[in-house]
This record gives C-alpha cells, sequence and structure tokens, in this order.
C-alpha cells in the first residue's frame, strides 16, 4: 500500500509539473482599438498600414452645423471593425463626410491583372433620427498611372457600390438604366463630378451583410461602358456619405482584398 500511494503521488505531481510547464493557448481575441478621431482630416493607420480609418470631413463647410467621429473598435486578423457617429445640418442636398476605411495593400493594379476583389460587409445603425439622409457605400478609383490617389485631377473614373440610400439621397449625375452583376438588378447611374466620370451601382434594397466580389461591377463597366481594362485600380474604400440627420453607423465585420 505504501508503495503504490507513492506511485500515485509521483504521477501526480508530474503531471501538474508538466500542466504549468505547457503554454496556455488562448483564443484569438480582438486586437486593438482605435484613437477616437474628430479633425477634418483626421486619420489613423489600421492592421499594420493595410487600411488607413479616414474621418473625411470633406463637405462640412456646406452644413449650418455638425459634427463626427469615427473609431476602430477591434482588428481581429483580416477583420475589421468600427464605428462612426454624426450629425449634421443644413444643405440637405450637400454630402458633408466620409467616414470610411482606405485599403492600402495590393491596390495600383491594371483591371485586366485583377482576378477577384473579395470583400465582406456587416453593417448596422445602431441609431439613425427620422430626417437621416445618407447612403453606405463603396468608393473605386481608377487612375492612368499608378501611385496616384482618388479625387485628384489624376482621377479618371469613380466607381460607387451603394449598399443602403436612406432618405432622398442619390448619386451624382443621372440614372442611365440598370445593370445584373452578382445576381442582383442594381440601378446604374452616371455623372460627372470635377475631371473625372462616376458610374453608380445603387442596391435594388438594402444591403446590410454584403458578401460579394467587386471585380464583376468593374468587368460589367469594361464590357458595356467602355471603360478601358488597362485602367489601373489606385484606391478602394468603404463607408458612408450622410446629407442630414444623426446616426451611429456600426461596422460589425469588414473584409476587402484586391487578387
Amino acid at each position: 500500500m505504501i508503495f503504490i500511494q507513492k506511485t500515485v503521488f509521483c504521477v501526480l505531481t508530474i503531471a501538474i509539473a508538466l500542466a504549468l510547464a505547457s503554454p496556455v493557448q488562448e483564443s484569438h481575441e480582438l486586437v486593438k482599438r482605435g484613437t477616437i478621431l474628430t479633425a477634418q482630416y483626421a486619420t489613423e493607420s489600421v492592421d499594420d498600414g493595410r487600411f488607413i480609418l479616414e474621418n473625411n470631413l470633406w463637405g462640412m463647410s456646406s452644413a449650418s452645423s455638425g459634427s463626427q467621429s469615427s473609431q476602430v473598435t477591434a482588428v481581429d486578423n483580416n477583420d475589421i471593425t468600427w464605428q462612426t457617429t454624426y450629425t449634421w445640418a443644413g444643405a440637405p442636398s450637400n454630402v458633408k463626410s466620409y467616414a470610411n476605411l482606405n485599403l492600402r495593400t495590393g491596390i495600383n493594379q491594371q483591371l485586366s491583372a485583377i482576378s477577384s476583389i473579395p470583400t465582406t460587409w456587416s453593417w448596422t445603425y445602431t441609431s439613425a433620427s427620422s430626417d437621416l439622409v445618407a447612403d453606405v457605400s463603396y468608393d473605386l478609383w481608377l487612375s492612368n498611372a499608378a501611385g496616384t490617389s482618388g479625387a485628384t485631377s489624376s482621377s479618371t473614373y469613380e466607381i460607387m457600390v451603394w449598399l443602403s440610400q436612406r432618405g432622398s439621397c442619390t448619386p451624382a449625375g443621372s440614372q442611365i438604366g440598370t445593370a445584373s452583376v452578382n445576381g442582383l438588378t442594381w440601378q446604374l447611374w452616371r455623372g460627372t463630378v470635377e475631371s473625372w466620370t462616376t458610374f453608380s451601382f445603387v442596391a435594388p434594397s438594402e444591403l446590410a451583410d454584403f458578401n460579394q466580389d467587386l471585380k464583376p461591377f468593374f468587368t460589367y463597366l469594361v464590357s458595356n461602358e467602355g471603360i478601358p481594362s488597362s485602367q489601373y485600380l489606385v484606391q478602394a474604400q468603404a463607408g458612408t456619405e450622410p446629407f442630414v440627420g444623426s446616426a451611429t453607423l456600426a461596422t460589425n465585420s469588414y473584409s476587402l482584398a484586391i487578387n
């Protein structure tokens, strides 16, 4: 009996020692909560520079009053969680801002060299005023030259994909028809802003859980609207354009890549 008790004691001692020496396996949890951005053109690098969060109150001068703040709330592998809160009054036909995540990796490729642009975007309005006028959209910029940026004199085309259209807002220009892309029928709008041409695809209904490939939107425009496949994709953003009203738009999950 004494020998058995000592043997059991030794086995338990070894087991406890091994357990203490083994590394604890932790699940991969949320990595980072970012700075709350409030300044007009405040930005923050996200996920080691893979994205830039932009507060971007570019149209605030048209407002009679208003403010906006934006924050990345978590980064988990390739998945980004972020939100923006704003309130704007005055000039109801003017966009006040475009809080967005701006992709900085995989860009500066010609459309002909891109095989796919997979993206997921799960978002929700956690609050929204009854007078809210705003869109939730991707903003994709083309140029004749790599290494340039959107909304500049080097921009040739701006491609928007509207997932939400609250209130009376519409894209730039006028509707020129419809387009069948990824199994949905989108309104197709065309317009001119400064020196570039805009094409906007407006969803038939609000898409708050979006999981698609963005490349077919470009394929449609190359085949049907004359955009050259030699154009470079120089900027890829996703965010919201408020006109008037108050809201908090929360992105629960976001990913984007260019292959």
